[in-house]
C-alpha cells in the first residue's frame, strides 16, 4: 500500500497512472487559482481580467482585436467581449478603431491599466516564487516543460472527444 494514500488503500486500487496525472494537474490548477483569485480580487479584478490585460499590455502598440485577446486567453469560456467592456468601464483598456478596417477595434491598455499591471507584477511574481518553492529552479523549468509537452501531445488529439462520446452510445 502506498503511504501518500489511506492506509486502507493498495497500489492495486489506485486509477491508471494516466488518471492520477489528469487528477493532481485538475487539483494543483484549482489550488493555484484559488490563490491567484485572492491576489486578484483585492486589486478589483477577476483571474479573467487580470488575464486581458497581460494579454494587452504585452500586445502591440497598435491594440490586440478581440478575436486575437480570446485565442490568447488561458481560461477560454470567459467572454472576452464582457470583459473588455468591464475593463473598458474600469478606465483600464480603451477600444480604437483599425484604420485598415473599421469594422475591427483593437484594444489598448491605458494609463491607468498600466499602473495596475505593474502594481501587480511584484506580487504575482512573489505568488509564483512562493508556490514553487517546494521545487528547485531546475525542477521548475523541467516541470514546466514535461507540461508543455503534455499540452501540446493533448492539442494533438483532435478527434479524441467524440471517439470517446461513440464508445459511451
Amino acid at each position: 500500500c502506498l503511504s501518500d494514500w489511506s492506509s486502507d488503500v493498495c497500489s492495486s486500487d489506485l486509477p491508471a497512472p494516466g488518471v492520477q496525472l489528469m487528477l493532481q494537474l485538475m487539483l494543483t490548477r484549482e489550488a493555484v487559482v484559488r490563490v491567484q483569485e485572492r491576489l486578484f480580487e483585492a486589486h478589483g479584478l477577476t483571474i479573467q481580467q487580470y488575464n486581458v490585460l497581460r494579454i494587452v499590455r504585452g500586445g502591440p502598440t497598435k491594440g490586440h482585436p478581440i478575436y486575437e485577446i480570446e485565442r490568447r486567453m488561458i481560461y477560454r469560456f470567459a467572454n472576452v467581449t464582457r470583459l473588455v467592456d468591464r475593463l473598458e468601464l474600469q478606465g483600464l483598456l480603451k477600444r480604437v478603431a483599425d484604420p485598415k478596417d473599421r469594422r475591427v477595434s483593437r484594444v489598448l491598455i491605458t494609463p491607468k491599466g498600466r499602473r495596475l499591471m505593474d502594481r501587480l507584477d511584484e506580487p504575482v511574481q512573489t505568488m509564483a516564487t512562493r508556490l514553487t518553492s517546494c521545487c528547485t529552479e531546475a525542477e521548475c523549468l523541467a516541470m514546466a516543460h514535461r507540461l508543455e509537452q503534455l499540452r501540446d501531445h493533448c492539442a494533438l488529439q483532435g478527434g479524441l472527444q467524440e471517439e470517446l462520446v461513440a464508445t459511451i452510445n
